[in-house]
């Protein structure tokens, strides 16, 4: 079944609709070797996901890092080129453009909430992750060594930006915890059969 903005338990606002169907239409364009159904799954389990996150453990968030947190990773487009920028700053606010534009370039913050907003953003997007490529994971793929870097890069920054919201910095460190747990059980059971394992690069802030 596809993905239905009204099936994802988030409240009604045209704005996060819109950016829910943008969001969509952009999986659609670049992952249609995944169908529908996987398609919907990956809007309710990333972008969704990471939406309710920041508001179940962040009580001061803003609509608009939830409106971008809701683009996925079509919110780097709406920033494209000028005229892109225009529709989407008619469509989403001037703020929430002004948002993007700090993620790309925190220089351009407004102000200090905006670079909440990113932190913010960065460990919400980083717990749908790690949830996705790492916890869980049964077997060893040609990823495997590519998810032990990620993983890496993702607590590497985290270490630099935890503080301003210990819930979310809580629920980061326990899904940190386990993809540690998966990836590890993965080495060992590939020591165990003779398969080299990757040995993940030192990661002081561990």
């Amino acid at each position: 079944m596809p993905f239905e903005y009204e099936n994802s338990g988030l409240p009604a606002n045209n704005r996060w609709k819109t950016a829910t169907a943008i969001c969509n239409k952009w999986l659609d364009d670049n992952m249609s070797m995944f169908g529908p159904e996987r398609i919907a799954n990956f809007m309710h389990n990333q972008p969704v996901a990471a939406a309710k996150r920041v508001m179940d453990t962040c009580e001061d968030w803003s609509e608009e890092s939830v409106t971008l947190l809701l683009l996925g990773p079509a919110k780097a487009e709406i920033i494209a080129n000028e005229q892109v920028e225009k529709v989407a700053r008619n469509i989403f606010g001037d703020r929430t453009v002004d948002l993007m534009h700090t993620m790309a370039d925190p220089a351009k913050a407004k102000d200090d909430a905006m670079l909440r907003d990113t932190n913010r953003i960065y460990i919400a997007e980083g717990v749908s992750t790690m949830t996705d490529q790492m916890i869980g994971r049964a077997k060893i793929d040609k990823f495997h060594e590519t998810r032990w870097k990620i993983l890496n890069d993702l607590e590497r920054t985290f270490a630099t930006i935890k503080g301003q919201d210990p819930r979310l910095d809580a629920v980061f460190e326990d899904a940190a915890k386990k993809s540690h747990e998966a990836l590890e059980a993965l080495d060992r059971a590939a020591a165990a059969t003779s398969k080299k394992p990757f040995k993940p690069p030192f990661n002081p802030h561990r």
